[in-house]
């Protein structure tokens, strides 16, 4: 509720100024449209490919544990080197997927995939899902670990196929775990700050600036500490009813 800026003192008090501010900022509404769809496309992707993964590796096979290990390694590393690696290999002029497509012979010129809104906005929701689906993967294949085994031999027995013990055995034991992880990946991925700032930097064009990094952007760059520490107030309300909605989902989902 201040006017403070830094090297400038604790400012003075301003009210509601602050948040008129960052509401008549032109492409607020935008942005926080962009936070929401990114954090529900990235969710959901994790949890889809964390569901295949932890089904895959609650499998006996050889070399089933090393394979275990080599999936978690994105959770595992430092963000900071992961997205560096990603933004090598979507780099415009050296990067490695454009080597990749040339020698294939499926493109002629360099892609500038950090460089074009829609490409950079896909770039960033791979990065953030390769970067969480272990932690999806990890925690399905424990809540899997703990359905008996009994039901899938009573299913079978009962003619029931793979994809249906999956259907009616395998995802209502992992209703409550699944309810929990998605929670905690959506207040996660949508206050993700170093992913977007190290990958994009918010551009193109502003394609990729999230609330988060807007926030930075304010407090830490414009030194405008007053409208950096409003706007994560104002997006409390919009990160709460996310959470609700994905909380009554799978309340609604288990109570069926």
């Amino acid at each position: 509720f201040t006017d403070r800026m830094v090297g400038r003192g604790p400012g003075q008090f301003v009210g509601l100024a602050n948040y008129e501010y960052i509401i008549g900022w032109p492409d607020f509404t935008e942005m926080v449209v962009r936070t929401v769809l990114i954090t529900i496309v990235a969710v959901g992707l994790k949890t889809v490919i964390g569901l295949i993964l932890a089904t895959s590796l609650n499998q006996d096979f050889r070399g089933r544990d090393v394979l275990r290990g080599i999936f978690m390694l994105p959770w595992i590393l430092p963000t900071y080197i992961i997205v560096l690696v990603w933004r090598w290999i979507f780099d415009g002029q050296t990067g490695l997927l454009n080597q990749v497509l040339m020698s294939w012979g499926l493109i002629e010129n360099n892609i500038p995939f950090l460089a074009k809104p829609a490409s950079a906005v896909a770039a960033l929701i791979f990065v953030m899902v390769w970067k969480g689906y272990p932690f999806y993967a990890l925690t399905f294949l424990a809540g899997m670990q703990t359905i008996s085994a009994e039901l899938y031999d009573a299913a079978k027995v009962d003619g029931a196929g793979r994809l249906a013990r999956f259907r009616f055995i395998t995802l209502p034991g992992l209703q409550q775990i699944m309810g929990v992880v998605i929670l905690l990946s959506t207040i996660w991925t949508m206050n993700s700050l170093e992913i977007p700032m190290l990958l994009t930097g918010g551009g193109p064009s502003n394609a990729t600036e999230v609330f988060p990094l807007l926030t930075y952007h304010l407090a830490m760059q414009n030194f405008r500490l007053g409208e950096g520490a409003a706007l994560p107030i104002m997006m409390l309300p919009i990160v709460a009813l996310l959470v609700l909605g994905v909380a009554s989902y799978m309340d609604k989902e288990a109570t069926e």
